[in-house]
């Protein structure tokens, strides 16, 4: 039974990863982030994420999330690299986890929604405790002006 709990978990429904939807940014120190992600339609939101401190891009990574053989793939091209794919390990209805323990660094890409307005992204090494980089963002800030 658990099993089943499990894999319906990790199941790609049309709307479920919704929240995800609109563009998030915020500061921490001296750079700013921002990610946007299209609404989910015909099975893909497709996002994408930029850096910039003193006003020059320092990253930027494109993204896609796919539904693939019935289930989420987040699939990541940090800076225009190649495509790396993290498929869901477990979808709720706030988090979504993506894992790939073959990979380096990331092994998971997880994303959470405290409150309407607020994404919380975190890529880490595996662990709750390891090494990892994280981001919150708010709902539609105002950006820095732009040199």
């Amino acid at each position: 039974m658990a099993g089943l709990l499990a894999l319906a978990s990790t199941q790609a429904g049309a709307q479920e990863l919704d929240w995800l939807t609109g563009h998030w940014c915020g500061a921490s120190g001296k750079t700013f982030s921002e990610e946007a992600w299209m609404a989910p339609r015909g099975g893909l939101l497709v996002g994408m994420h930029r850096d910039t401190r003193d006003g020059k891009a320092i990253g930027f990574e494109f993204m896609r999330i796919a539904q693939q053989d019935g289930r989420w793939v987040f699939l990541a091209q940090p800076d225009g690299s190649a495509v790396t794919a993290f498929p869901a390990e477990r979808v709720e209805a706030d988090r979504v986890v993506f894992a790939n323990p073959a990979h380096d660094f990331p092994k998971r890409v997880i994303y959470s929604r405290p409150d309407a307005d607020t994404l919380h992204a975190r890529v880490d090494d595996g662990r709750d405790d390891g090494k990892a980089m994280e981001w919150t963002w708010r709902r539609d800030c105002v950006a820095p002006p732009s040199s």
